[in-house]
């Protein structure tokens, strides 16, 4: 009789135990595989449909991907979407909230019990067995408040993956920008020492037919060994401004790549569109989109919180045999919040609301003054441009132009036509460095008002 007795424990213990081993997932050992990771970056190619894709969108209507010609920065920066390895690991980052998230919101498993006893008295002996198994039944509504903390915390992730794009590829603009301005004065330091050295072959001749003295015709030597010097410098400069740039792009540095030489320049922000920027900077600045995406979360954690003062029911039917009788069982429990009520999550909850709240103001304050203050270098930059295009080169071109029409005409005013010369120069690098800085100010303005039409764009998206 008593064999009996365990028989339906023992049946539906085994097959409880079954299904769980049916659904449990199986480990893998998964090998991280270095060696390959060395041969595909020192072999990386630009080629593949998701670069051709990414740099359609960015130029409509440009063509195919082309960088054997030399590579135009709205290709690097499809390329430093594609290939950035800060990017291509925060993507990696934003796929456990995502995990979280598609798994959020599932009942507990639920919970196998026996209660076995053991007959010691009278006649009959043997043990005796109910089997029940015990669940929780979500009538609190916690679990779609989960699903929303966490489908919020992957939103974040995702925002903070947008807002690293947009900031890399103002990295990558700045630095175009800088090899750019390097690259014009390595051009406009060539072209100024062929003129020394044409100029230093006719100062040869006139010092050797004593027309010269020779501590003048010592002075365009001196000119010409600075300027190679210089120019020497300005060449290593270049070099190591082509790294930074392939070091976004996350490419091997190598000497034989060409990148072409435009100013990164293209501020969205006019002096009437102004206060229109600063109504929108909120819904558009990728830095307030991630204080406010963190916000939600802390919102969202306090409704959660504050919602598991509710109970849920816990049951747990069984089946068994008992004295002989066989007997169904149910177990009914439920929390009481009287004594705890979860107080010290909800008080957390709370105060990392306030914190958010104060991180989410003094982010979009600290992106005014930062807009501000770039418009303010822009507005700078572009006048002191302008001044130098009416006014020093000019002047300059002028001079040289004269210099050289004496010249022609058969006096030769050395020192003049020397002091033109580095003029000349010192004019070029100083129109460089306006750009350069006009440019600069462009990049900051652009990266604080966030991608074009960044709030109607899904955030986080990915190339």
């Amino acid at each position: 009789m008593h064999s009996s007795i365990l028989r339906p424990g023992a049946a539906a213990l085994s097959t409880a135990l079954l299904l769980s081993l049916v659904g449990c997932k199986t480990y893998e050992r998964s090998t991280l595989d270095l060696d390959q990771t060395q041969r595909e970056y020192l072999l990386r190619a630009l080629e593949g449909p998701e670069l051709a894709e990414l740099n359609a969108r960015a130029q409509p209507g440009a063509g195919a991907f082309d960088p054997s010609d030399g590579i135009s920065l709205a290709e690097a920066e499809a390329i430093a979407l594609v290939f950035n390895r800060d990017l291509r690991t925060a993507r990696l980052a934003a796929g456990v909230t995502q995990a979280s998230a598609d798994n959020a919101g599932l009942w507990r498993d639920p919970v196998l019990g026996v209660d076995l006893t053991k007959i010691v008295s009278g006649a009959s002996q043997g043990v005796e067995a109910i089997v029940s198994v015990g669940f929780t039944l979500p009538i609190s509504g916690r679990l779609e408040l989960e699903k929303n903390r966490l489908g919020a915390e992957h939103a974040a992730e995702l925002a903070r993956v947008a807002a690293l794009e947009w900031n890399t590829i103002a990295a990558l603009r700045r630095a175009w920008t800088e090899r750019a301005g390097i690259a014009r004065a390595v051009e406009a330091t060539r072209d100024v020492l062929q003129r020394v050295e044409q100029v230093t072959a006719i100062v040869d001749r006139m010092e050797q037919a004593g027309e010269l003295a020779r501590i003048e015709a010592r002075l365009f030597r001196i000119e010409d060994a600075k300027l190679r010097s210089r120019l020497a410098l300005l060449e290593s400069d270049l070099a190591r401004a082509s790294h930074a740039v392939e070091a976004i792009l996350d490419l091997p540095p190598t000497a034989g790549r060409v990148f072409s030489g435009e100013f990164a320049s293209s501020a969205r922000l006019a002096p009437e569109s102004r206060d229109a920027a600063f109504a929108a900077i909120r819904d558009t600045n990728p830095a307030v989109l991630v204080a406010r995406a963190d916000y939600e979360i802390a919102e969202r954690t306090l409704e959660e919180e504050i919602r598991k003062q509710w109970p849920d029911l816990d049951l747990a039917p069984g089946y068994g045999e008992q004295d002989g009788d066989r007997e169904f069982v149910l177990g009914i429990g439920v929390v009481l919040p009287v004594l705890n009520g979860n107080r010290a999550g909800i008080a957390m909850a709370e105060a990392k609301r306030e914190a958010a709240r104060g991180r989410a103001e003094s982010e979009l304050q600290r992106v005014l003054g930062a807009l501000l203050a770039a418009e303010e270098r822009l507005a700078q930059s572009v006048g002191r441009r302008e001044a130098l295009e009416k006014t020093l080169v000019p002047l300059v071109e002028a001079q040289y132009a004269e210099t050289r029409e004496v010249a022609r005409l058969g006096e030769v005013k050395t020192l003049v036509l020397l002091e033109s010369l580095k003029q000349q120069l010192e004019a070029r690098n100083e129109m460089i460095a306006a750009r350069r800085d006009e440019a600069l100010a462009a990049i900051d303005i652009d990266e604080l008002l966030g991608p074009p039409q960044q709030a109607k764009r899904d955030e986080g998206s990915q190339p």
